[in-house]
């Protein structure tokens, strides 16, 4: 699992030490079959650095594992738009007005 910082909570994003562990491959034998060190493995494992995406697929790909399978699913959202959404709206609402004033101009 890797854990991004958000605030003051640990969200926790990839599963790769359950997969491995589900799987019994050692990170030693993951280590040797991507050409990296140990030890990196075991970082992706334990949280300290995330595999950039390249090494996440290849990880999918000698474990036979699809990559959605490395994803902790997200927590229940409550309902409504999410921050992103309302700004968008926001946004639109604000080039809308902007539009409809320079052609009001004309």
């Amino acid at each position: 699992m890797i854990v991004f910082i958000m605030g003051e909570k640990k969200v926790k994003i990839y599963r790769i030490g359950a997969i491995l562990a589900d799987k019994g491959i050692d990170n030693k034998v993951l280590a040797k079959l991507m050409g990296v060190k140990a030890e990196t493995v075991s970082r992706w494992v334990t949280n300290e650095i995330q595999p950039k995406t390249e090494n996440l697929y290849k990880i999918a790909e000698l474990t036979k594992t699809n990559l959605q399978d490395f994803l902790i699913p997200t927590i229940k959202w409550p309902e409504g738009p999410s921050i992103a959404e309302t700004a968008q709206l926001e946004y639109d609402k604000k080039q809308k007005a902007e539009r409809l004033k320079k052609s009001a101009i004309k």
